[in-house]
């Protein structure tokens, strides 16, 4: 209030990032309608915003079917804005853990955009590439690895092999062969793919160290460990030094770690690493997310090689009802987590 006077600042207030995207939506809202596209895309921004602010995913989610409900009503199903919210309400549930809710939405969004936009388009490759992801979560990596190829194979063709979203598709497919167990395969791509990547970015670049942290898990697999233990230790010093200690992909990398170190039976060593994979998991995503329960039953499996069996148990026992939730009945990971919780209860022999 000037009263007639140059304006002056009396007071600074800050605000977080979601506060100031409600206080456009609500604005947006109050000017325009509910509806309005206008307003529709600020309702989305924000649902963005919280999606990526810790704790608030579900919140995200409910927003984004909001706004996707009332953009089908509007837009029509088909349309560029309605299918752009639904392939980021898809990503937001594979984030907070509703795998099959999230197929779901990637196997619709996915081929409204084939038939709208067509197989080539950006927007339909990355749901394709995101269709294949949660598939992967839901450890069907056999259905997968076609969609990835075929990203991969059109990518290619449309920008070049040494193109980001090419080089990051070949790393995809890599992986996604090393989860349908076809480590020669795997390994071949990967060995070629690593010193592009440590060429076009460098060492520490995110993508070359997705790649070699894709080529640790094949010789883990092909049961080359040493050298695999020097791949997963170079990528943590890198995350470690890159995104920080307590970043999800730091998390992961040590996990690999611990695998690779329960692989060489050097059980002592990987149990403190998966404890504090384990709390540092709790802490990013909640004690029920499908990537804390993975963490939690890989700690199991070394508790239970060394001797420690009452609270691999307990932790088994946890890990039985949630693979029964978020993947439902006779799912692979579940039946192995049952088939180790009842040869427990049964008065273990050695294994």
């Amino acid at each position: 209030m000037t009263e007639g006077r140059p304006e002056q600042e009396i007071v600074s207030v800050e605000i977080s990032p979601e506060e100031a995207h409600a206080l456009r939506a609500r604005s947006a809202i109050a000017r325009l309608g509910p509806e309005h596209p206008d307003a529709l895309t600020a309702m989305r921004e924000l649902a963005r915003v919280l999606a990526s602010a810790p704790g608030r995913g579900e919140e995200a989610v409910e927003l984004y079917q909001h706004v996707a409900r009332t953009q089908w009503a509007v837009l029509g199903d088909r349309h560029e804005e309605t299918l752009r919210t639904s392939a980021e309400l898809a990503g937001v549930l594979r984030d907070t853990g509703q795998l099959r809710l999230s197929e779901t939405a990637w196997r619709d969004t996915f081929r409204a955009q084939a038939d709208t936009l067509g197989r080539d388009h950006p927007d339909a490759l990355r749901s394709a590439a995101g269709l294949a992801a949660v598939l992967e979560d839901l450890g069907r990596a056999p259905e997968a690895e076609p969609l990835l190829r075929d990203v991969l194979e059109r990518r290619v063709r449309l920008l070049g092999r040494d193109h980001p979203d090419a080089l990051s598709s070949a790393n995809a497919h890599a992986a996604s062969l090393l989860k349908c167990g076809r480590h020669s395969e795997a390994e071949h791509s990967l060995r070629a793919l690593v010193p592009r990547l440590e060429n076009r970015y460098g060492r520490d670049h995110e993508a070359t160290i997705a790649t070699r942290s894709n080529l640790g898990a094949v010789l883990v697999r092909l049961d080359r460990h040493a050298e695999a233990e020097e791949h997963i230790r170079a990528v943590v010093q890198s995350l470690e030094a890159t995104v920080g200690p307590h970043h999800d992909s730091t998390f992961t990398a040590r996990n690999n770690l611990a695998a690779v170190l329960h692989a060489m039976q050097r059980y002592e060593d990987a149990v403190p690493i998966l404890r504090a994979v384990l709390d540092g998991h709790v802490a990013l995503h909640g004690d029920e997310h499908p990537t804390t329960v993975g963490t939690r039953n890989n700690l199991a499996n070394v508790l239970i090689d060394v001797g420690r069996h009452a609270e691999a148990t307990e932790l088994l026992d946890r890990c039985v009802r949630d693979y029964h939730r978020i993947y439902g009945p006779g799912h692979p990971r579940l039946r192995a987590a049952e088939e180790d919780l009842a040869w427990l209860r049964d008065g273990p022999a050695p294994r």
